[in-house]
């Protein structure tokens, strides 16, 4: 199974993603974690192609969905521009 430990993993990307051995890592792990593991690795590379096409191999597409790829529920412009929606409340008010 492709795990994480396979693209050489900085010390500073283990201590994210869970600051372990190889061994003790493949020890109990299951298909969607060794994926959700690798899209979150490549998403800290800046790697956004790579990281939603491991995203896309889950399971579990709501939880993709939801949890790891929730930017997509929210427009570029709303996500930008959210204390400017705030501030215009305030006005109106």
């Amino acid at each position: 199974m492709e795990t994480i430990f396979d693209y050489a993993p900085t010390p500073d990307e283990l201590r994210y993603l869970g600051d372990t051995d190889a061994d003790t890592y493949r020890e109990a792990l299951s298909m969607d974690r060794a994926l959700e593991d690798l899209c979150t690795l490549f998403a800290l590379r800046g790697d956004e192609e790579r990281s939603v096409a491991y995203a896309r191999r889950m399971s579990d597409q709501d939880y993709v969905r939801f949890n790891l790829l929730n930017y997509d529920l929210i427009p570029p412009r709303l996500e930008r521009n959210s204390a400017s929606f705030a501030g215009n409340k305030s006005k109106a008010a």
